[in-house]
Order: C-alpha cells, then structure tokens, then sequence
C-alpha cells in the first residue's frame, strides 16, 4: 500500500523528519513529477500548458509532490501544484471555512470533489506540506502554504518527537520554536497576529 493513499501526510506519520526510502525514486508515472523533483518550474508549466493535470496522485517516492517540494524548499513548485490542482478552487472554499461543521456541510455538498477527486486528501496534504517546511525549515514556504490555510489549521496540534525522542503534541508556532527554526517561527508568529486583529 502506498503511504499517500492512507495517511494524513509522512510528517505526521513519522513524527517529524521523513527517512529518505519514503521518498526513494524508482520512476516517474509523469513528467510533471520530473518538472517536480528537478524544482524546474518553468518546465512544470510548460507541461500544463500542453495539458497535464495537477492532482493529489503526484508523488515523488511514497511522498506527495506537495510534500516533497515543502522539504525541498521549492516554493515556486510548492505553489504552482497548488494553484493549478483540479481541486483548487474547492480547496479555497474548504480552508475559508475555520467551523469543523460549516466544512463537513461543504464536503457532504461536494462529495464527488472531495472524495472521488480526492479534494479531501489533497487539503490533508496541504497541512502535511506546511508542517513539513517547519521541520525542515524552509520560511518561504511556511509563508506560501500559510496563505492557503485556514485560521484553525496552524493552531491544531500534531504529535512530533521532542529532543529526547519522546512525542509530544505542538502547534505549529510550538514546533518551529521547539525546533529552534526562528525565521519559520517569526512567520507564523505574525501571521497568528494579524489573523487575531482581522
């Protein structure tokens, strides 16, 4: 079974950092997974132009290309999948809604987009992402995947080892503070400001 089918995204699976088999390359199933994995965004959208399609299937490895590009620190790819994801839209309207209710309505009203489209586990892959560049310290990115999130979503805790290798649940300010990532931890800091004065 591969991991992207069934998990809510590799950083909350192993807690933190991701072992390199999760993301060990055997092929390509699309070019745009090359255009990915070479972080060659002008390639990437050449591809759109001649008609691929950007979907939660990508995936470098057992890794979602969301993910990889998060670890990676390829915001410009991080972003393009995003924007151009056949279930973008959808996903803008899921991460503006912050009641767990108000989403639940808006998936049973769209369950074709979110279950067999698979919007569902593509906004999993959006908070995998953005956890993801907190681990791995990649600012550019916390700020890009920040800016799709909903309110409620960086404050959710997650469980992450601690120095000492036992887990304990942070929110996303918690972990990058936690992990001594300052320039990620200064991001969301104010971000969580001007959200709170809006």
């Amino acid at each position: 079974m591969k991991l992207i089918q069934y998990m809510p995204g590799c950083v909350f699976e192993f807690y933190g950092r991701i072992p390199e088999s999760i993301y060990q390359l055997e092929s390509f199933n699309s070019p745009l997974e090359e255009a990915v994995y070479n972080n060659d965004a002008g390639q990437f959208r050449n591809l759109l132009e001649k008609g691929h399609t950007v979907n939660i299937r990508l995936r470098i490895g057992q890794m979602s290309c969301l993910e990889y590009a998060a670890m990676k620190g390829f915001t410009e790819i991080l972003e393009t999948l995003a924007d151009a994801s056949v279930c973008a839209q959808m996903l803008r309207q899921y991460f503006s809604l912050d009641d767990v209710v108000e989403r639940a309505y808006l998936m049973s009203k769209n369950k074709g987009v979110f279950f067999e489209q698979e919007a569902l586990m593509e906004a999993n892959r959006y908070l995998a992402a953005f956890y993801t560049a907190i681990v791995y310290d990649r600012p550019k990115c916390v700020e890009s995947m920040l800016r799709r999130l909903g309110l409620r979503d960086p404050l959710t805790r997650h469980s992450f080892y601690t120095a000492d290798k036992t887990v304990e649940s942070l929110a996303a300010s918690e972990l990058a503070r936690h992990l001594g990532h300052q320039e990620c931890y200064r991001i969301i800091q104010k971000w969580q400001q001007s959200a709170v004065e809006t």
